[in-house]
């Protein structure tokens, strides 16, 4: 049985972040035809994970350049019994962007194919 994602990760919520950012959009205060409207302007999901990822290599270069570090992300759940912290991503795939994108309303989930036999 498989639990239903109520809200995004951190890394989707970043995804989510620089989707609306090369898409020249901002994420908040917004109608839900406005969403609606900015999800039907989305370009196919390996055009999107490419101008994502770029954009992220241009923040990374942006901050080496200035010296100025990119928050690290921590992943603390209840009942950790410590806390844990990673770098700011690289690079994200598509199926996180895709997940994220589901998550958020944005994308509508792929359809379950049926087994044969």
């Amino acid at each position: 049985m498989t639990r239903k994602q109520i809200g995004p990760t951190v890394i989707q919520d970043i995804a989510l972040n620089l989707v609306f950012s090369v898409m020249g959009e901002r994420r908040i205060n917004r109608t839900q035809q406005e969403y609606a409207a900015i999800a039907a302007k989305l370009p196919s999901l390996k055009m999107l994970s490419f101008k994502v990822n770029q954009l992220l290599q241009s923040i990374h270069q942006e901050s080496a350049r200035s010296k100025i570090s990119l928050p690290q992300l921590c992943r603390f759940k209840a009942g950790d019994q410590r806390w844990n912290y990673e770098d700011y991503p690289q690079k994200i795939s598509r199926e996180t962007m895709r997940i994220a994108l589901e998550v958020s309303g944005m994308r509508r989930p792929r359809g379950k194919r049926t087994k044969s036999l």
